[in-house]
């Protein structure tokens, strides 16, 4: 009878020790899900991010590519306004003493003045007894 109950006693031992054990894995088997579960929202998120990174960075070699086909193009149009330029220097005397005259002195002036941070700094620069210059003579 003793026996009896030392091994009833051993077994509602074990009984809650297996208890309680299911318990403990089963608060961890929740964590360990919720941490995946939140895991998977961030990769989902990174990937979105990914994605969207690289639409932009393909948009932006586009772009890139636009502008360095533009910057091309302006730079054989300048190449192409120097040669004809030094075409007519060559073809045409009056075009040739007109382009090697000196400029005007208000527009060597102008070109000599410091850039007016505001249209008030300009203002204050301008005499009040001269008037300003005809852009037209």
């Amino acid at each position: 009878m003793k026996t009896l109950m030392i091994a009833l006693l051993l077994c509602l031992a074990c009984l809650f020790w297996l208890k309680r054990e299911n318990s403990n894995l089963t608060r961890s088997f929740a964590r360990a899900n919720q941490v995946a579960g939140e895991q998977k929202n961030q990769i989902v998120m990174l990937k979105n991010q990914l994605t969207v990174a690289g639409n932009r960075a393909d948009k932006n070699e586009r772009a890139h590519a636009e502008l360095r086909q533009k910057l091309d193009a302006a730079g054989a149009l300048a190449v192409r306004r120097e040669q004809t330029i030094a075409r007519l220097l060559n073809e045409n005397e009056a075009f040739r003493r007109w382009y090697g005259a000196d400029l005007p002195d208000a527009v060597r002036r102008v070109h000599q003045r410091a850039a007016c941070a505001s249209a008030g700094h300009c203002l204050q620069r301008l005499s009040e007894s001269q008037p300003v210059p005809d852009a037209g003579k």
